[in-house]
């Protein structure tokens, strides 16, 4: 396939991860946060299956890996329930800019951890990049007057998660070049999986599924299948095809969708505020990658 096709691909990527944000809000608490994380990553890995075993690639890592693939495993599926919980208490609008926000927290995690150099003009794509961020978080309220607010909280919960992704993103880039991207992607969802399954079984957690009706089932599927599963493998396969930092750049695409689909379907509000720091943010990160060229795993 020429590069015009993985173009039109990797669009199509982008609408529908970021058909998780819309869907979630959807659900409005009528799944247990963590339930939808297991069943996000484990309907992705189920689908994943067929996809390694054709390349020959079912076989564990190492065990001298096997700790940073816990570690990536953890930082993978951990930002989906506090998504949930942050999604609830702002909107799906929000969420999707905070969250793919998280390639700011990846320039930043770089320098520090993986001593990759700081340029004038990621310096400066940084300041504009968190600059949309605060503008997002606060939303036009004074942060002092509106600290305590479900707004700002639920702001926080979503940088925290974005920040959790960051980490994934940022230790993955090493092991991404040691192995490829679709290898790492699914161990990494297939360990968090099992990580999930046994924090829910002990917190009994999975007492909830008598509850999982047909109507809830279905989104289910759709956020593990066309909002994790295929998305991911587009993605992967995109990099053999395109620079890093060009198939990096279709994130800003995610937060267009999620407006689209939540002003469409639930009439959310999108105001000036989060329209500017969406702005900001998209050119801070565009700057930011402009000068990317290592592989990079998908947003969440």
């Amino acid at each position: 396939m020429n590069k015009l096709t993985w173009t039109f691909l990797l669009v199509l990527s982008m609408a529908g991860i970021a058909v998780f944000y819309p869907i979630v809000k959807a659900l409005n608490g009528t799944v247990d946060p963590y339930l939808i994380a297991f069943f996000r990553f484990f309907i992705a890995s189920l689908v994943l299956v067929p996809v390694m075993a054709y390349r020959n690639s079912l076989h564990l890592p190492p065990k001298r890996d096997l700790v940073f693939f816990l570690l990536v495993a953890f930082c993978a599926v951990a930002p989906t329930p506090l998504i949930v919980m942050g999604i609830a208490s702002t909107n799906s609008v929000v969420a999707a800019i905070l969250i793919n926000a998280n390639s700011l927290i990846v320039a930043v995690l770089a320098t520090l951890l993986l001593s990759e150099q700081v340029s004038h003009r990621k310096m400066v794509g940084l300041g504009i990049g968190f600059l949309g961020v605060i503008l997002v978080v606060l939303n036009g309220a004074n942060p002092f007057a509106n600290a305590d607010s479900a707004y700002f909280l639920g702001s926080m919960v979503l940088l925290f998660a974005a920040s959790l992704s960051a980490l994934n993103k940022t230790y993955s880039k090493v092991y991404v070049r040691k192995y490829d991207g679709l290898y790492v992607t699914f161990f990494s969802v297939t360990l968090g999986s099992l990580l999930l399954a046994m924090f829910i079984g002990l917190r009994g957690g999975f007492d909830g599924l008598t509850a999982l009706t047909p109507s809830l089932a279905l989104p289910m599927l759709a956020i593990g299948i066309f909002g994790t599963a295929i998305p991911w493998v587009i993605w992967n396969s995109s990099l053999k095809h395109l620079d890093a930092h060009v198939a990096a750049s279709f994130n800003l695409l995610i937060p267009v969708f999620a407006a689209l689909y939540s002003l469409v379907f639930f009439q959310e509000s999108f105001t000036v505020w989060m329209f500017a720091g969406f702005v900001l943010t998209s050119f801070g990160i565009y700057l930011i990658q402009k000068q990317e060229t290592t592989i990079v795993v998908p947003a969440v």
